[in-house]
């Protein structure tokens, strides 16, 4: 799952090739060896606009770029916020609200709207809604009132209140993988057991409306909204589940998204696989709660309680939300590389961004699929075939990334999506508490 504009194919007349690179493999990113000289030290680098900077999530180069006190408050803001401080953005984006500057109140707003879904408080969040619902703004192809994003849903959720309670200070699930290889965990809704997809790109848990009836899961009164996926919008309907419970973790009044069954399916690649029905969705919301392991060695998904470590050189803080979980890696020269991370696609790509940033080469290629009976179809694109860069001291190398023009639901310009398959075979640990993407080799 998706929640994402969806990619389109990047023009290949922008890469000069005589023939082009024939791809039968599916992307995929490892981690290998740290090396002796350690990961590089990050660029630093001088923008004469602030805008540009903001866009590129160069806070601090924003803040020097800044014309006016209001722009570096807002940096300040945004910055803290990345830092996992929300109580001190919080206090800081509140009074950008009313700013002078047109464009700082726009982003104020929408940064604001991320703070509060970030904390879970839904009441504020859904007065902040009110606030918006009867102008319909947009900065940056960014439209602050939509009936996908979560400020929509608050109203219809924000007299319920979600409680988790962890039976297990550590506790695991069994780890399977769909046909497209994204992580699914059995997951009890109301004593009956499903399996769920675990959706960082989600942004809310999801039940398919089969799995719903058969629990015992009904609707929230209110409007039909929507849910954006990587095929467009689709209708759905706010719940709350009663008891949801993985592993030693059990949510109370779990707030919820509930989409038609026949609708909420994986299509193979092909058109002789039939879908792959999908019970449901574990979204950011619960994700970013827990600190949570994909170990693909053990078969598992570890779930601990989350609790606090202090950032190190080696390990800094490298993930951070904006309306979308946002990885940060350096290439080998130490310019940032931001990823939107997305454990519901099924693979890795980047865009223009990745290329030009990481300094790697790209070419036209051809991706090839087989069908039934031998037979194959083409796709024409854009390719890295291989580059590295690092995530914390941890070398990580991308191989056969296809490169897309693609669109986040974020202010930010993003350069790529890091996929279900980026440490596939290995360990993804996520724990957005400490702010922390880790993976590591088998």
């Amino acid at each position: 799952m998706v929640i994402l504009a969806v990619a389109l194919p990047l023009a290949v007349s922008c890469v000069v090739s005589s023939k082009p690179l024939v791809i039968t493999a599916p992307p995929a990113v490892e981690a290998v060896r740290p090396t002796d000289q350690g990961a590089p030290r990050p660029e630093i680098h001088f923008y004469d606009d602030f805008w540009r900077a903001l866009a590129d999530i160069n806070l601090q180069s924003a803040w020097i770029a800044a014309g006016s006190t209001e722009q570096r408050k807002l940096a300040d803001g945004i910055q803290d916020f990345m830092n996992g401080d929300n109580a001190e953005a919080d206090s800081t984006i509140v009074q950008l609200l009313s700013a002078d500057d047109s464009e700082v109140r726009e982003v104020a707003r929408i940064t604001y709207g991320a703070i509060l879904s970030a904390q879970g408080d839904w009441l504020r969040l859904a007065t902040y809604a009110d606030t918006v619902n009867t102008n319909i703004q947009e900065y940056s192809g960014i439209r602050i009132h939509d009936p996908a994003s979560v400020e929509a849903w608050a109203p219809t959720l924000k007299g319920m209140s979600t409680t988790l309670t962890f039976a297990d200070t550590v506790s695991s699930v069994p780890l399977s993988r769909s046909s497209g290889g994204i992580p699914t965990i059995p997951v009890s809704v109301n004593g009956v057991t499903k399996y769920f997809w675990i959706d960082t790109g989600s942004s809310l848990t999801v039940l398919s409306s089969a799995v719903a009836d058969a629990s015992g899961v009904t609707t929230v009164l209110g409007d039909s909204l929507e849910l954006v996926t990587a095929v467009g919008r689709l209708p759905a309907h706010a719940a709350v589940i009663p008891s949801l419970r993985l592993g030693g973790v059990t949510v109370a009044n779990a707030r919820a998204m509930i989409v038609t069954g026949s609708v909420l399916q994986l299509k193979g690649p092909v058109d002789e696989v039939p879908p792959e029905a999908i019970d449901g969705v574990i979204g950011f919301d619960l994700i970013r709660q827990l600190d949570l392991t994909i170990d693909d060695n053990l078969g598992r998904v570890i779930i601990r309680k989350p609790s606090l470590r202090p950032p190190t050189v080696k390990r800094p803080r490298n993930l951070s939300w904006y309306g979308v979980p946002i990885v940060t890696l350096l290439s080998e020269k130490g310019v940032a590389v931001h990823l939107a991370l997305d454990t519901g696609a099924d693979e890795t790509f980047g865009t223009p961004g990745m290329a030009r940033k990481s300094g790697a080469s790209w070419q036209r290629a051809e991706r090839r699929i087989v069908k039934g009976f031998g037979g194959s179809v083409s796709e024409p694109g854009v390719v890295i075939p291989s580059v590295r860069l690092f995530l914390g001291d941890v070398p990580l190398v991308f191989r056969r990334i296809f490169l897309y023009e693609a669109h986040y639901p974020t202010i930010f310009t993003l350069d790529g999506t890091l996929g279900a398959d980026a440490g596939r075979g290995g360990v993804v640990r996520i724990d957005m508490t400490n702010g922390r993407l880790d993976i590591s080799r088998k």
